[in-house]
Protein backbone atom coordinates (compact mmCIF):
# COMPACT_ATOMS: atom_id res chain seq x y z
CA UNK A 1 0.00 0.00 0.00
CA UNK A 2 1.54 3.29 -1.04
CA UNK A 3 1.37 6.50 0.99
CA UNK A 4 -1.16 7.90 -1.47
CA UNK A 5 -3.59 4.98 -1.26
CA UNK A 6 -7.03 6.31 -0.27
CA UNK A 7 -8.31 5.00 3.04
CA UNK A 8 -11.64 5.67 4.76
CA UNK A 9 -11.25 8.52 7.20
CA UNK A 10 -14.15 7.97 9.58
CA UNK A 11 -12.42 5.88 12.25
CA UNK A 12 -10.58 8.79 13.88
CA UNK A 13 -13.61 11.07 14.11
CA UNK A 14 -14.37 9.89 17.66
CA UNK A 15 -12.23 10.82 20.67
CA UNK A 16 -13.67 7.98 22.74
CA UNK A 17 -10.32 6.21 23.16
CA UNK A 18 -8.62 9.32 24.52
CA UNK A 19 -11.56 10.09 26.83
CA UNK A 20 -11.57 6.51 28.09
CA UNK A 21 -7.83 6.64 28.80
CA UNK A 22 -8.08 9.97 30.64
CA UNK A 23 -11.06 8.92 32.79
CA UNK A 24 -9.49 5.56 33.65
CA UNK A 25 -6.19 7.29 34.42
CA UNK A 26 -7.89 9.72 36.81
CA UNK A 27 -9.76 6.90 38.58
CA UNK A 28 -6.52 4.91 38.83
CA UNK A 29 -4.67 7.90 40.30
CA UNK A 30 -7.27 8.45 43.02
CA UNK A 31 -7.84 4.74 43.78
CA UNK A 32 -4.16 3.80 44.05
CA UNK A 33 -3.28 6.83 46.18
CA UNK A 34 -6.19 6.03 48.51
CA UNK A 35 -5.06 2.40 48.71
CA UNK A 36 -1.51 3.50 49.55
CA UNK A 37 -2.81 5.71 52.36
CA UNK A 38 -5.23 3.08 53.73
CA UNK A 39 -2.49 0.44 53.65
CA UNK A 40 -0.27 2.72 55.72
CA UNK A 41 -3.02 2.89 58.34
CA UNK A 42 -3.55 -0.86 58.73
CA UNK A 43 -1.62 -1.67 61.89
CA UNK A 44 -1.56 -5.43 61.34
CA UNK A 45 0.61 -5.10 58.22
CA UNK A 46 4.35 -5.42 58.53
CA UNK A 47 6.61 -2.74 57.07
CA UNK A 48 7.85 -5.22 54.48
CA UNK A 49 4.32 -5.89 53.28
CA UNK A 50 3.44 -2.19 53.19
CA UNK A 51 6.37 -1.52 50.88
CA UNK A 52 5.31 -4.39 48.60
CA UNK A 53 1.83 -2.88 48.45
CA UNK A 54 3.26 0.56 47.68
CA UNK A 55 5.41 -1.01 44.97
CA UNK A 56 2.39 -2.64 43.31
CA UNK A 57 0.35 0.58 43.47
CA UNK A 58 3.20 2.55 41.90
CA UNK A 59 3.38 0.01 39.05
CA UNK A 60 -0.34 0.50 38.47
CA UNK A 61 0.06 4.27 38.47
CA UNK A 62 2.89 4.03 35.94
CA UNK A 63 0.76 1.80 33.72
CA UNK A 64 -2.09 4.33 33.88
CA UNK A 65 0.29 7.18 33.06
CA UNK A 66 1.56 5.31 30.00
CA UNK A 67 -2.02 4.62 28.83
CA UNK A 68 -2.93 8.30 29.27
CA UNK A 69 0.13 9.36 27.25
CA UNK A 70 -0.45 6.83 24.47
CA UNK A 71 -4.23 6.20 24.23
CA UNK A 72 -3.31 3.23 22.00
CA UNK A 73 -5.40 1.80 19.18
CA UNK A 74 -4.77 -1.77 18.00
CA UNK A 75 -5.96 -2.53 14.47
CA UNK A 76 -5.04 -5.31 12.05
CA UNK A 77 -4.81 -4.20 8.41
CA UNK A 78 -5.24 -7.22 6.15
CA UNK A 79 -3.72 -5.55 3.07
CA UNK A 80 -0.49 -4.99 4.95
CA UNK A 81 -0.62 -8.31 6.84
CA UNK A 82 0.27 -6.31 9.94
CA UNK A 83 -1.16 -5.33 13.31
CA UNK A 84 -0.62 -1.68 14.21
CA UNK A 85 -0.43 -0.27 17.73
CA UNK A 86 -0.92 3.43 17.07
CA UNK A 87 -0.47 6.20 19.60
CA UNK A 88 -3.42 8.52 20.11
CA UNK A 89 -3.97 11.55 22.30
CA UNK A 90 -1.76 14.61 22.26
CA UNK A 91 1.28 14.84 20.02
CA UNK A 92 4.66 13.44 21.00
CA UNK A 93 7.78 13.15 18.80
CA UNK A 94 7.87 9.83 16.97
CA UNK A 95 10.77 8.33 18.95
CA UNK A 96 9.29 9.43 22.28
CA UNK A 97 5.87 8.09 21.33
CA UNK A 98 7.41 4.77 20.25
CA UNK A 99 9.16 4.54 23.62
CA UNK A 100 5.88 4.97 25.49
CA UNK A 101 4.15 2.42 23.26
CA UNK A 102 6.95 -0.01 24.10
CA UNK A 103 6.31 0.69 27.79
CA UNK A 104 2.62 0.07 27.17
CA UNK A 105 3.35 -3.46 25.90
CA UNK A 106 5.74 -3.93 28.86
CA UNK A 107 3.01 -3.06 31.38
CA UNK A 108 0.52 -5.29 29.58
CA UNK A 109 2.88 -8.22 30.18
CA UNK A 110 3.31 -7.21 33.84
CA UNK A 111 -0.46 -7.00 34.32
CA UNK A 112 -0.89 -10.47 32.85
CA UNK A 113 1.65 -12.04 35.20
CA UNK A 114 0.68 -10.15 38.39
CA UNK A 115 -2.12 -12.58 39.39
CA UNK A 116 0.39 -15.40 38.98
CA UNK A 117 2.64 -13.66 41.51
CA UNK A 118 -0.24 -13.42 43.98
CA UNK A 119 -0.99 -17.13 43.72
CA UNK A 120 2.69 -18.11 43.99
CA UNK A 121 3.04 -15.88 47.04
CA UNK A 122 0.07 -17.54 48.73
CA UNK A 123 1.38 -21.04 47.95
CA UNK A 124 4.69 -20.02 49.53
CA UNK A 125 3.01 -18.61 52.65
CA UNK A 126 0.86 -21.71 53.16
CA UNK A 127 3.80 -24.09 52.77
CA UNK A 128 5.16 -25.73 55.91
CA UNK A 129 8.63 -24.28 55.38
CA UNK A 130 7.61 -20.69 54.60
CA UNK A 131 9.02 -19.41 57.91
CA UNK A 132 12.43 -20.78 56.92
CA UNK A 133 12.38 -19.06 53.53
CA UNK A 134 10.92 -15.65 54.29
CA UNK A 135 13.27 -14.02 51.77
CA UNK A 136 11.37 -15.78 48.97
CA UNK A 137 8.40 -13.44 49.42
CA UNK A 138 10.10 -10.27 48.09
CA UNK A 139 11.79 -12.33 45.35
CA UNK A 140 8.44 -13.73 44.17
CA UNK A 141 6.95 -10.23 44.05
CA UNK A 142 9.48 -9.19 41.37
CA UNK A 143 8.65 -12.05 38.97
CA UNK A 144 6.21 -10.01 36.89
CA UNK A 145 8.74 -7.22 36.29
CA UNK A 146 11.54 -9.69 35.53
CA UNK A 147 9.30 -11.45 33.01
CA UNK A 148 8.44 -8.12 31.41
CA UNK A 149 11.98 -6.76 30.98
CA UNK A 150 12.83 -8.91 27.90
CA UNK A 151 9.70 -7.44 26.30
CA UNK A 152 11.34 -4.01 26.19
CA UNK A 153 14.23 -5.34 24.12
CA UNK A 154 12.12 -7.62 21.93
CA UNK A 155 9.56 -4.90 21.12
CA UNK A 156 12.33 -2.47 20.18
CA UNK A 157 13.92 -5.02 17.86
CA UNK A 158 10.79 -6.66 16.47
CA UNK A 159 8.00 -4.04 16.47
CA UNK A 160 9.70 -0.70 15.79
CA UNK A 161 9.05 0.35 12.16
CA UNK A 162 11.83 1.39 9.77
CA UNK A 163 11.85 4.76 8.01
CA UNK A 164 10.34 3.26 4.85
CA UNK A 165 7.61 1.55 6.89
CA UNK A 166 6.83 4.85 8.64
CA UNK A 167 6.29 6.50 5.27
CA UNK A 168 4.31 3.57 3.90
CA UNK A 169 1.98 3.52 6.90
CA UNK A 170 1.34 7.27 7.01
CA UNK A 171 -2.18 7.02 5.58
CA UNK A 172 -2.97 4.04 7.79
CA UNK A 173 -1.93 5.95 10.90
CA UNK A 174 -3.98 8.95 9.79
CA UNK A 175 -6.96 6.65 9.29
CA UNK A 176 -6.57 5.35 12.86
CA UNK A 177 -6.08 8.59 14.79
CA UNK A 178 -6.17 11.58 12.44
CA UNK A 179 -2.41 12.26 12.66
CA UNK A 180 -0.25 10.84 9.89
CA UNK A 181 3.03 11.35 11.76
CA UNK A 182 1.94 9.72 15.02
CA UNK A 183 4.12 7.03 16.61
CA UNK A 184 3.20 3.39 16.09
CA UNK A 185 4.45 -0.16 16.49
CA UNK A 186 4.10 -2.71 13.71
CA UNK A 187 3.56 -6.40 14.43
CA UNK A 188 3.98 -8.52 11.34
CA UNK A 189 5.44 -11.80 10.15
CA UNK A 190 6.48 -10.40 6.78
CA UNK A 191 8.49 -7.26 6.05
CA UNK A 192 9.41 -6.37 2.47
CA UNK A 193 9.05 -9.97 1.25
CA UNK A 194 11.12 -11.54 4.03
CA UNK A 195 10.04 -13.26 7.22
CA UNK A 196 10.45 -11.01 10.24
CA UNK A 197 11.63 -13.50 12.84
CA UNK A 198 12.25 -10.76 15.44
CA UNK A 199 8.60 -9.69 15.34
CA UNK A 200 7.39 -13.30 15.40
CA UNK A 201 9.65 -14.19 18.35
CA UNK A 202 8.51 -11.13 20.33
CA UNK A 203 4.85 -12.06 19.79
CA UNK A 204 5.50 -15.68 20.74
CA UNK A 205 7.33 -14.59 23.91
CA UNK A 206 4.40 -12.43 25.02
CA UNK A 207 1.90 -15.17 24.23
CA UNK A 208 3.96 -17.75 26.16
CA UNK A 209 4.14 -15.46 29.22
CA UNK A 210 0.37 -14.93 29.14
CA UNK A 211 -0.47 -18.61 28.66
CA UNK A 212 2.00 -19.73 31.34
CA UNK A 213 0.53 -17.21 33.77
CA UNK A 214 -2.94 -18.74 33.33
CA UNK A 215 -1.61 -22.29 33.68
CA UNK A 216 0.35 -21.33 36.81
CA UNK A 217 -2.75 -19.76 38.38
CA UNK A 218 -4.76 -22.95 37.76
CA UNK A 219 -2.03 -25.17 39.25
CA UNK A 220 -1.58 -22.86 42.24
CA UNK A 221 -5.34 -22.76 42.78
CA UNK A 222 -5.46 -26.55 43.21
CA UNK A 223 -2.32 -26.42 45.37
CA UNK A 224 -3.79 -23.75 47.64
CA UNK A 225 -6.98 -25.73 48.19
CA UNK A 226 -4.94 -28.82 49.03
CA UNK A 227 -2.73 -26.90 51.49
CA UNK A 228 -5.65 -25.21 53.23
CA UNK A 229 -7.61 -28.45 53.61
CA UNK A 230 -4.64 -29.95 55.43
CA UNK A 231 -4.30 -26.95 57.73
CA UNK A 232 -7.94 -26.08 58.45
CA UNK A 233 -10.76 -28.61 58.67
CA UNK A 234 -13.36 -26.79 60.78
CA UNK A 235 -16.56 -25.31 59.34
CA UNK A 236 -15.34 -21.79 60.10
CA UNK A 237 -12.10 -22.48 58.30
CA UNK A 238 -13.96 -23.82 55.26
CA UNK A 239 -16.05 -20.65 55.08
CA UNK A 240 -12.90 -18.55 55.33
CA UNK A 241 -11.28 -20.63 52.62
CA UNK A 242 -14.24 -19.97 50.30
CA UNK A 243 -13.91 -16.22 50.88
CA UNK A 244 -10.19 -16.28 50.22
CA UNK A 245 -10.65 -18.35 47.06
CA UNK A 246 -13.30 -15.91 45.85
CA UNK A 247 -11.03 -12.91 46.38
CA UNK A 248 -8.14 -14.63 44.60
CA UNK A 249 -10.42 -15.52 41.71
CA UNK A 250 -11.58 -11.92 41.39
CA UNK A 251 -7.98 -10.73 41.41
CA UNK A 252 -7.27 -13.13 38.54
CA UNK A 253 -10.52 -12.59 36.63
CA UNK A 254 -10.21 -8.81 36.35
CA UNK A 255 -6.82 -8.79 34.55
CA UNK A 256 -7.98 -11.74 32.46
CA UNK A 257 -11.01 -9.80 31.18
CA UNK A 258 -9.29 -6.41 30.84
CA UNK A 259 -5.88 -7.55 29.54
CA UNK A 260 -5.84 -11.16 28.35
CA UNK A 261 -9.05 -11.07 26.30
CA UNK A 262 -8.35 -7.86 24.30
CA UNK A 263 -4.76 -8.98 23.74
CA UNK A 264 -5.81 -12.43 22.51
CA UNK A 265 -8.42 -10.95 20.19
CA UNK A 266 -6.04 -8.31 18.84
CA UNK A 267 -3.17 -10.74 18.25
CA UNK A 268 -4.91 -14.03 17.42
CA UNK A 269 -7.32 -12.74 14.75
CA UNK A 270 -4.42 -11.57 12.54
CA UNK A 271 -3.02 -15.11 12.64
CA UNK A 272 -6.11 -16.14 10.67
CA UNK A 273 -5.97 -12.99 8.53
CA UNK A 274 -9.21 -11.75 10.09
CA UNK A 275 -9.66 -7.99 10.05
CA UNK A 276 -12.25 -6.72 12.54
CA UNK A 277 -11.76 -3.03 13.16
CA UNK A 278 -14.66 -2.81 15.66
CA UNK A 279 -13.22 -5.41 18.04
CA UNK A 280 -9.62 -4.30 17.56
CA UNK A 281 -10.51 -0.66 18.19
CA UNK A 282 -12.86 -1.09 21.15
CA UNK A 283 -11.42 -4.01 23.14
CA UNK A 284 -8.18 -2.12 23.96
CA UNK A 285 -10.36 0.28 25.98
CA UNK A 286 -10.26 -2.43 28.64
CA UNK A 287 -6.47 -2.16 29.00
CA UNK A 288 -6.75 1.21 30.71
CA UNK A 289 -9.21 -0.06 33.34
CA UNK A 290 -7.02 -2.86 34.71
CA UNK A 291 -4.81 -0.60 36.90
CA UNK A 292 -7.87 1.46 37.87
CA UNK A 293 -10.18 -1.37 38.96
CA UNK A 294 -7.63 -3.52 40.81
CA UNK A 295 -7.15 -1.16 43.80
CA UNK A 296 -10.91 -0.62 44.01
CA UNK A 297 -11.44 -4.37 44.11
CA UNK A 298 -8.86 -4.73 46.91
CA UNK A 299 -10.45 -1.95 48.99
CA UNK A 300 -13.91 -3.48 48.67
CA UNK A 301 -12.95 -7.15 49.10
CA UNK A 302 -10.24 -7.11 51.79
CA UNK A 303 -11.74 -6.60 55.24
CA UNK A 304 -8.76 -4.94 56.94
CA UNK A 305 -8.48 -2.38 54.15
CA UNK A 306 -12.25 -1.89 53.90
CA UNK A 307 -12.54 -1.23 57.64
CA UNK A 308 -9.86 1.42 57.49
CA UNK A 309 -11.35 2.94 54.35
CA UNK A 310 -14.75 3.39 56.00
CA UNK A 311 -13.22 4.30 59.37
CA UNK A 312 -14.63 1.30 61.19
CA UNK A 313 -13.25 0.46 64.58
CA UNK A 314 -10.62 -2.28 64.55
CA UNK A 315 -9.57 -1.89 68.15
CA UNK A 316 -11.18 -5.08 69.35
CA UNK A 317 -8.95 -8.09 69.48
CA UNK A 318 -9.78 -10.73 66.90
CA UNK A 319 -9.25 -14.33 67.76
CA UNK A 320 -6.94 -16.29 65.51
CA UNK A 321 -9.62 -18.96 65.27
CA UNK A 322 -11.91 -16.72 63.23
CA UNK A 323 -9.42 -14.71 61.23
CA UNK A 324 -7.28 -15.93 58.39
CA UNK A 325 -4.76 -13.39 57.20
CA UNK A 326 -2.76 -14.17 54.09
CA UNK A 327 -0.13 -11.76 52.95
CA UNK A 328 0.43 -11.32 49.22
CA UNK A 329 2.49 -8.95 47.06
CA UNK A 330 -0.51 -6.86 46.05
CA UNK A 331 -2.99 -7.38 48.85
CA UNK A 332 -3.68 -8.97 52.22
CA UNK A 333 -6.62 -11.32 52.18
CA UNK A 334 -8.48 -11.19 55.46
CA UNK A 335 -11.54 -13.38 55.58
CA UNK A 336 -13.43 -12.94 58.81
CA UNK A 337 -16.06 -15.52 59.64
CA UNK A 338 -19.20 -14.13 61.25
Amino acid sequence: MSPTTPIPSDLHDSNADEANAYVAGFVSLIANIVLIYVTSQVKTYSNAFRWIQYYVCILRLLFSMVVVLTSPTLVYVAKMKSLYIVKGGFYLPFNVGTLFLTLFVFFVVISCSSPTVQYLQLVHILSDSSHKREHFGPIISTISVVAGIPTLILVYIGYTPSSSEQLEAKNIVYYLNGEGDSAFLMITGLRNDYIDWASIFCTLYIMVIMILSVITVLICGFKIQSQMKKKMMSDMAKKSQMQINLILFLQFALPFVTVHVPFYVSFILPMFDIENSFLSTNLPFLFSWCPAMNPILVMLAVKNVRDRLFCKSTASKISSSNMIQVRQPSQVVSARVH
